[in-house]
């Protein structure tokens, strides 16, 4: 009896080992990842050329142009990854964008207000068409959260006309960096 129940613990060994070095057929792998691995993660960094974080730019921007840009209409928003340490020391969002030349030959000077939380970070005027680079600063208390919702608001777009839609102006980026 002693004899069999020690044999038994070797023979199932025995068994499984011969199982998997005889088991070569073609099976199908099925990856496992944990729910945080299939979620899309928020990036600090919108490039408008990006498909993947379009997801990102949450109202006021147009489908991507010459794989490269986007209209943005006069009100326009981005969800944005808090940076590591910026809750901490604050952080600087970036918005590049293009003033086209039509817009200030029709409109004149046009204003573009960041917010967050309804708070306006900085109101800026541009008097000339060209590519410019907005920034304002966050304050630490307003990174304390994993994700930041920035709104742009411009004072004048271009109304719909052939095209149908209220441009505003051409962006290429928008993001937060730590300070």
């Amino acid at each position: 009896m002693i004899e069999m129940e020690i044999k038994r613990p070797a023979v199932l060994l025995l068994v499984l080992a011969a199982g998997i070095v005889s088991c070569q057929g073609k099976h199908s792998r099925v990856a496992v990842q944990n729910e945080e691995e299939t979620s899309p993660q928020l990036a600090s960094v919108v490039r408008m050329a990006d498909s993947a974080a379009k997801t990102q730019l949450i109202s006021g921007f147009y489908g991507l142009e010459n794989n490269s840009w986007r209209w943005t209409a006069g009100k326009f928003s981005a969800l944005l990854r808090t940076p590591a340490g910026a809750a901490q020391g604050g952080a600087t969002v970036t918005f590049a964008f293009t003033v086209p030349d039509v817009s200030i030959q029709k409109l004149g000077p046009i204003s573009l207000t960041a917010m967050v939380n309804g708070m306006v970070l900085k109101t800026e005027q541009y008097e000339k068409p060209g590519m410019e680079i907005f920034a304002a600063d966050l304050l630490p208390a307003m990174l304390a959260t994993d994700s930041v919702k920035v709104d742009f608001v411009l004072d004048k777009t271009l109304p719909p006309g052939t095209d149908k839609r209220e441009l505003g102006v051409i962006a290429t980026s928008v993001g937060i960096s730590p300070k």
